[in-house]
């Protein structure tokens, strides 16, 4: 999970990824930048120690109105980035509340639970 988390300087300097750093490589296509921008599309490929290879590609990144994340993918992705902010009692509630809002006559609770 891709949180702001990973890219805090302690992590990004962990000696423990290193090794897992020096295994990645980014490399442009020339196929994927000509479908941009209707499509954004990515590939990875996992290349094992035996050589045996597996790949992955998406055309449009999750999220998007095309391929759109469940409520149970908000969920997580909105406690990650949310409970150390506000807390995971405020979180849950402001999720939920969001996730609802049509039912809200006023704004005030949503106002106060968007401080920890």
């Amino acid at each position: 999970m891709v949180t702001p988390l990973q890219f805090k300087q302690e992590r990004i300097d962990d000696p423990a990824l290193i090794p897992v750093m020096d295994k990645i490589k980014v490399l442009p296509n020339d196929e994927f930048e000509s479908l941009f921008p209707k499509f954004q599309p990515s590939r990875v490929t996992i290349t094992l120690n035996d050589g045996k290879s597996y790949q992955q590609r998406v055309d449009v990144p999750k999220g998007d109105p095309r391929d759109p994340m469940t409520e149970d993918e908000i969920a997580v992705k909105f406690n990650a980035l949310g409970a150390s902010v506000v807390g995971q009692a405020n979180c849950d509630a402001l999720r939920e509340l969001i996730m609802n809002m049509e039912n809200e006559a006023k704004l005030d609770r949503f106002f106060g639970l968007m401080t920890a």
